[in-house]
């Protein structure tokens, strides 16, 4: 292999050449030891290309300084070319820790953002590749593999097309349109760019039908007909989609690269819950997350008991905001819902009794986190009848949580569903432990693959513009960051 410099020390190059022979030792030993010019000549506009594609992904803009190092690379100057490998091995290590979700410091992250990707060491993999001679296949393993974040960085690259064309046609609302008027001739316009099949179609194109697509993609009633709501979202620019879309390729370079098989995960954003088993969806159902001012965290975790005929202890600030004030014109109104006051080492607090009118339900999930948020079944299922369901105090409702209690305890416990029937029946709270904890997640995507194409959902936590603001600051260190190895030895 030729190498791009060869003005390294005698000591860095038996240093080098040790951690190549030395592979299956841990990356520790070698780290730090391959030099920054060891990226081979042939290699190096493999690694620049690659940083500058990654915009492509939603990172910043030459957020790796790739133009002063091909600035760089065209001089002559022994000095400058040492000053282009130091500031590529940079650059890539910057880019490494960037695709694994690295990016930006936890310690600038809200603290509601807890779900946080694994540790990564971007620098000790890339000297270790560098010095196994396998570059171009580090190179190609940053990305994230899943079929999610690929299907969302290729519509990223779509909807940017569409915004430097001029973006689509805004519509006007009310009703029903009619294929031949105005009106529907560019409400089918409006449409073509992100249904296929309306574009393939032409004038014989169903409209209707592919208006109703695209409500379903948006979490809307499927009507048909252009309501308010399905024009507000018809209108929102592809400038702004595309900005929806980088704000959530972030989030899921935040996952694992490879997935548990059994699994259950909940958007947050769109009110989805999905449970995997074997790596295949066996539960799909609607759920309710918490209101804006009582945002539901991005969390990872693992449920380790389901709670059967579960009592609410009812925080404090939710007793005092929402639950006496009632009593005010209804004295027996605690009685009548089930409330009662327990007193114990803290003072007295407000419990509200299993049954089926708790706001509880019937089961609850737990699992360790430190914003004491769970899983849980309701009484009241109106929320499942809407589009937006951000409406709970902070933990996610579940419109079929006793199937899913069902799928867990017999699979884990050996209940059978007859069992917990009785137990439910019974009235009296059985805490369930699991053998196996089930992990789940928590994931505040409003933009993510459905069926074959971007499903969107309302930022109503106001994430995504935080998320941009984090990744494009960022972006500034590492400029900084890359300029500065051009002035060290």
């Amino acid at each position: 292999m030729t190498f791009i410099s060869l003005a390294f020390s005698r000591r860095r190059r038996l240093s080098s050449l040790l951690c190549a022979a030395a592979a299956g030792l841990a990356l520790a030993a070698c780290h730090g030891s391959v030099p920054a010019g060891a990226i081979g000549a042939g290699d190096v506009d493999a690694a620049l290309d690659a940083l500058d594609s990654a915009p492509s992904q939603g990172l910043a803009a030459d957020g790796f300084g790739v133009a002063r190092l091909r600035a760089l690379s065209r001089s002559k100057d022994a000095a400058d070319r040492a000053a282009r490998d130091r500031g590529l091995h940079a650059a890539l290590v910057a880019y490494s820790r960037a695709e694994h979700g690295l990016d930006v410091p936890a310690a600038q992250m809200p603290k509601d953002w807890a779900l946080r990707p694994a540790a990564y060491d971007a620098e000790g993999t890339l000297d270790q590749a560098v010095a196994q001679h396998r570059f171009r296949a580090w190179l190609a393993e940053q990305p994230p593999p899943s079929p999610a974040y690929r299907a969302l960085q290729r519509a990223y690259g779509e909807y940017l097309k569409i915004a430097a064309a001029g973006g689509w046609p805004t519509v006007s609302g009310g009703g029903r349109v009619s294929p031949g008027d105005a009106r529907g001739e560019a409400l089918r316009q409006r449409l073509a760019f992100e249904d296929p099949t309306l574009a393939q179609g032409g004038a014989n194109a169903d409209v209707a039908a592919a208006l109703s697509r695209f409500q379903a993609a948006h979490g809307l009633p499927p009507t048909g007909a252009l309501d308010a709501a399905t024009v507000q979202e018809l209108n929102v620019p592809a400038k702004a989609r595309a900005a929806q879309i980088r704000a959530n390729l972030e989030r899921l370079r935040w996952l694992p690269r490879q997935e548990p098989a059994t699994r259950a995960e909940v958007n947050t954003a769109a009110g989805l819950f999905v449970y995997y088993r074997d790596g295949r969806p066996v539960l799909q159902m609607l759920a309710a997350a918490g209101k804006p001012g009582d945002e539901t965290p991005m969390l990872a975790s693992a449920i380790d008991a389901v709670v059967l005929n579960p009592p609410w202890n009812v925080p404090d600030e939710i007793a005092k905001a929402e639950i006496y004030p009632k009593t005010e014109g209804d004295p027996d109104y605690l009685a009548a819902h089930g409330y009662e006051e327990v007193s114990g080492d803290g003072g007295s607090r407000l419990v509200q009794k299993p049954g089926a009118d708790s706001a509880l339900g019937l089961v609850k999930f737990d699992f360790k986190n430190p914003f004491a948020v769970y899983l849980h079944d309701t009484p009241s299922k109106a929320a499942f009848t809407k589009s937006q369901r951000s409406v709970s105090h902070g933990c996610v409702r579940l419109a079929q949580a006793m199937t899913f209690a069902k799928l867990l305890l017999t699979a884990d416990a050996g209940w059978s569903p007859e069992k917990i029937d009785q137990v439910i029946a019974s009235g009296q709270t059985t805490n369930v432990p699991l053998k196996r904890t089930t992990p789940v997640r928590l994931i505040y995507l409003t933009a993510f693959p459905d069926g074959g194409r971007i499903a969107f959902r309302p930022d109503v936590y106001g994430w995504d513009a935080q998320m941009l603001q984090l990744m494009d600051s960022s972006a500034g260190r590492q400029v900084a960051a890359v300029g500065d190895s051009r002035k060290t030895s």
